[in-house]
């Protein structure tokens, strides 16, 4: 038996997988959810490449990861899903890092990782004269950003054989992004796999006191919606735009606190390079709209890149 990593963003979901099960059902039946649970699509229809979705805990973004999730679903499953996370943790290392080898375990089972292609990936970037792309399963503990995503996979995906490459970006530097983004796309094309790439993150983080963010004070709460809400209409556009370097320059020049633009940025990359022409917000609100507390208001967004 492979290497297992085991779940470590309860919290995020909930552990049992009856309640969590009941919390995807919730996520999409909330009034800002997707509304019905769609089948797998049996014929694959490749007019997405690559998705957004948040990463925090569903009952704040699960309504809006929802989106996302009915988009997959009605376009078929890929046979490997490759999941671009953040790091949040302090651990250092250069560009990205893979797990190449295993299985990743959520209360609804495990998901195997595509060895195949992930092994791919790190010949390509071996093969190049910068070396962007390390494989490391240290990396990945007690990381939620892609291990949230999987619990969606799994549910609509229960009779579906996919598999993931989770990848999880460290550096803020676009030309590293790019450089990742096409090693990946690289790799997909020498491989010839069906995938779907997702990126993982969540965008604005207001709060004097959770985030030490407040650029226009603390109240009133209608003032700071509003800006968190045209802050990220402003990167969601670059996104559909596909200009990744530009929402790169954004966030670091501008000080935003969008946790996974490098995680976007590679996606994006990746997403050019297999044909993607544009994007397409499909929905977007904050914690705040979703859930009314106003102590600490995050901003999160579906979003496809399709051809």
């Amino acid at each position: 038996m492979g290497k297992i990593r085991q779940p470590a963003a309860f919290g995020f979901y909930p552990p049992e997988k009856k309640d969590l099960e009941k919390s995807i059902r919730a996520a999409f039946a909330d009034t800002h959810g997707a509304g019905q649970i769609p089948p797998i699509n049996p014929k694959r229809v490749n007019r997405l490449v690559a998705g957004v979705a948040p990463h925090a805990g569903y009952i704040y973004s699960g309504p809006i990861a929802s989106h996302l999730y009915k988009a997959t679903a009605e376009e078929g499953f890929p046979a490997t899903f490759i999941i671009i996370g953040t790091k949040h943790r302090p651990l250092r290392f250069p560009g990205a890092a893979l797990m190449s080898e295993g299985e990743w375990e959520t209360p609804l089972g495990r998901c195997k990782i595509d060895s195949s292609l992930a092994k791919t990936v790190l010949n390509q970037d071996q093969a190049s004269s910068i070396n962007c792309v390390m494989d490391s399963t240290e990396a990945h503990l007690g990381e939620h950003s892609i291990e949230v995503q999987l619990p969606f996979l799994q549910f609509l995906g229960k009779d579906s054989d996919f598999k993931i490459v989770p990848v999880v970006i460290s550096s803020s530097k676009y030309s590293i992004c790019e450089k990742v983004g096409r090693t990946i796309a690289d790799a997909v094309k020498k491989s010839k796999r069906d995938v779907f790439v997702i990126a993982s993150t969540d965008f604005t983080h207001y709060g004097k006191y959770y985030y030490d963010y407040a650029p226009v004070g603390s109240g009133p709460v209608d003032k700071i919606v509003k800006w968190v809400h045209e802050t990220d209409g402003d990167l969601i556009n670059k996104i559909e735009q596909l200009d990744g370097k530009a929402l790169l320059d954004t966030v670091v020049q501008k000080n935003r606190t969008m946790c996974g633009a490098s995680a976007v940025a590679t996606t994006i990359a990746t997403a050019k390079e297999l044909g993607a022409k544009h994007g397409t917000c499909l929905k977007y609100a904050t914690s705040y709209d979703i859930s009314g507390s106003s102590e600490a208001i995050v901003g999160y967004a579906s979003i496809t890149l399709n051809r």
